[in-house]
């Protein structure tokens, strides 16, 4: 085979025709997606947050309230400042993600079908791509880290820089920066590597990487307050390691199914399969395969043991793990196999081991692209982008005050209109939720209260307010009682709380349709109504 068909994986880029191919049929999918996705409430409020900042110390102060560290707000607050648009949100993520996948087609040293598979998968081809957050930049400066690694001995800065910077964009890159570090200095069990490693510049990359990844722990820690603060006492230590060695795949599942291998966006009811079954037999054998690959490797077997306790810890004690932290996981595994086919130098019985043994992982979140894709075509993934509209499509609500139950279904609004948002449980105007343990934020909240909060807002500023309830149950039940995201915020009802709510305020529209849990039953508290009771 030339070196032209061989391309990255002789250890040479591949600049054939295919690579462009490839790379121009990602374009097309991952842009008619984002032309169709709506914006979801997490990918919004970093962009308030990044924009609406009176300086750039107020930010600093700000991301303690949102643990994540600066990298992606500053992205979002300079794009912001140069282009003045709220665009800068979406064609960000899709600029990042159409360079990170040009970058794996063209330099990942494995085979073509490799390449394709890891590009045209759940994990690129929408969570890191169509979904705007933080995660696509941090996978993007993995790779690049991967590129230089094979020059990490000439340019140990070089290499430190991309990963101290990745450990900027999230706490779940951090995590991966201290295991591509480890992995680095493994070096040192080398005798010609560890020469390099013991200079000047090899120990500056490694102060680089630990105060990278210093600065991004201390930048996103949440005050003590906060609804996810994380305490020692919380953890289990005992039950993680059994669980890791009894159970890898099902100890790093993250909510709703979400996995390595995106098996839960699979339609495993329709083959009368348990979902859950499903995800443990495919991402524990795929874990295994992974691992017999490695073998013979000590980058690869330390990597992945790292990867698995490290997140494991995370996802069990501190923060349960979504397909886009699944998504940054299996970038890290796809990343330790490339430095591992690049250790050593080139060695085609090992890029072909270690390719099959991606394989798995690999097939199963391709797989689930199409599915995804399909189901957010059928259906809208919020209901904001429809509240938006029908709030821009009435005059008499352009100066309306929106509110909403959950409060936190407000923050994708700024996004589509500049309405004022009001955020009953902390009793003021506000682009974002505050996710605190009860200082600034009511947590038990009833639906009398939050209709008298409402009423009393439209009487006292005589402008319409648009209630959005995001509660379709409160419609079919009596009464009840829901528990919100983050730990010990909870709604109640009973129906004569919703009889005095349809007695106050007119059902004016209803966006239910969506595939997520932005869902919207609008009710206008009409002002002219204050002045006849």
């Amino acid at each position: 085979m030339t070196g032209a068909r061989r391309g990255a994986e002789g250890g040479r880029p591949d600049g054939s025709l295919r690579v462009w191919i490839a790379l121009a049929g990602f374009v097309a999918l991952t842009g008619i997606m984002a032309l169709r996705h709506e914006m979801w409430r997490d990918e919004v409020r970093a962009f308030s947050v990044a924009t609406r900042a009176a300086s750039w110390g107020q930010l600093l102060a700000d991301l303690h309230h949102e643990g994540h560290p600066l990298l992606w707000y500053a992205i979002l607050r300079v794009g912001h400042a140069i282009s003045g648009s709220h665009l800068v949100l979406p064609v960000a993520a899709f600029l990042i993600s159409a360079i990170a996948a040009y970058l794996i087609l063209r330099y990942a040293p494995f085979p073509f079908w490799v390449r394709v598979l890891a590009v045209f998968g759940a994990f690129m081809g929408y969570e890191l791509s169509v979904m705007a957050r933080n995660y696509g930049i941090g996978v993007l400066l993995m790779i690049c880290a991967c590129i230089v690694y094979p020059s990490r001995s000439t340019r140990p800065i070089l290499f430190a820089l991309f990963v101290a910077l990745m450990a900027n964009t999230s706490v779940h890159a951090a995590i991966a920066s201290m295991i591509l570090l480890a992995v680095w200095l493994l070096d040192l069990f080398d005798r010609d590597a560890r020469r390099p490693m013991l200079r000047p510049a090899g120990l500056t990359g490694i102060a680089l990487v630990l105060a990278g990844a210093a600065v991004s722990f201390m930048t996103a820690l949440p005050s003590s307050d906060m609804a996810w603060a994380f305490s020692l006492d919380m953890l289990d230590g005992e039950r993680v390691m059994r669980s890791i060695l009894t159970d890898p795949g099902w100890s790093l599942r993250g909510v709703q199914g979400s996995n390595l291998a995106a098996t839960g966006e699979l339609p495993w009811q329709l083959l009368g399969i348990d979902r859950d079954i499903a995800q443990r037999i495919i991402v524990n054998a795929g874990l295994l395969v992974l691992a017999w690959s490695f073998r013979k490797s000590r980058v690869g077997l330390v990597g992945l043991v790292l990867t698995i306790v490290s997140f494991e810890l995370l996802f069990r004690n501190v923060w349960s793990g979504a397909l886009r932290h699944q998504a940054l996981i299996f970038f890290l595994l796809f990343s330790i196999a490339w430095m591992t086919v690049r250790n050593g130098g080139e060695n085609p019985e090992k890029t072909r081991r270690i390719s099959l043994g991606l394989l798995p992982l690999l097939f199963f979140q391709a797989l689930a692209l199409p599915v995804m894709a399909q189901r957010f075509i059928r259906h809208p993934e919020s209901g904001s982008r429809e509240l938006g509209a029908f709030i821009k499509s009435n005059p008499r609500y352009h100066n309306a005050i929106l509110a909403s139950e959950p409060d936190y279904f407000m923050e994708p609004m700024p996004y589509y209109v500049n309405n004022p948002v009001f955020m009953p449980r902390q009793r003021e105007f506000h682009h974002r939720v505050y996710f605190d343990s009860g200082r600034r934020r009511q947590q038990d909240l009833s639906l009398r209260q939050l209709t008298s909060i409402v009423d009393s807002l439209a009487c006292a500023t005589k402008r319409p307010v648009l209630l959005a309830m995001g509660h379709p149950q409160v419609a079919r039940l009596d009464s009840g009682e829901v528990s919100l995201a983050y730990r010990g915020a909870v709604f109640r009802w009973t129906r004569a709380e919703r009889d005095a709510l349809e007695a106050r305020a007119k059902r004016v529209a209803s966006f239910l349709g969506a595939s997520s849990d932005e869902v919207y039953d609008v009710f206008e508290f009409a002002p002219e109504v204050c002045g006849r009771r």
